[in-house]
């Protein structure tokens, strides 16, 4: 397992809500499955396969979400869209 204890996450959103910029984040990454956790009012957990292609499909049941992140290989950045509950964005992680 890898994990990425300082990773920075930014996050913009499809409305008039402001950006989100260099949240921390933690993401663990196994043969089988990627973690992305951070703290919004509680702890959020996005969990996903890991097929070995690059492409994540996540879901967070805590807050009713749904997400994708693609990272090419050698990359330090992942990057996706996500819809929870009535809103929905796109996502920018830099693992570190």
């Amino acid at each position: 397992m890898t994990i990425w204890n300082n990773s920075k996450m930014s996050t913009v959103y499809y409305s008039d809500d402001s950006a989100s910029e260099n949240d921390v984040c933690v993401v663990k990454i196994t043969d089988r499955e990627i973690l992305v956790e951070y703290d919004d009012e509680g702890l959020v957990q996005y969990r996903g396969a890991n097929d070995g292609s690059g492409h994540f499909v996540l879901s967070a049941e805590r807050v009713d979400g749904r997400a994708s992140l693609h990272m090419f290989a050698e990359s330090s950045i992942l990057e996706g869209s996500w819809i929870e509950g009535g809103y929905r964005g796109m996502w920018r992680i830099e693992l570190g």
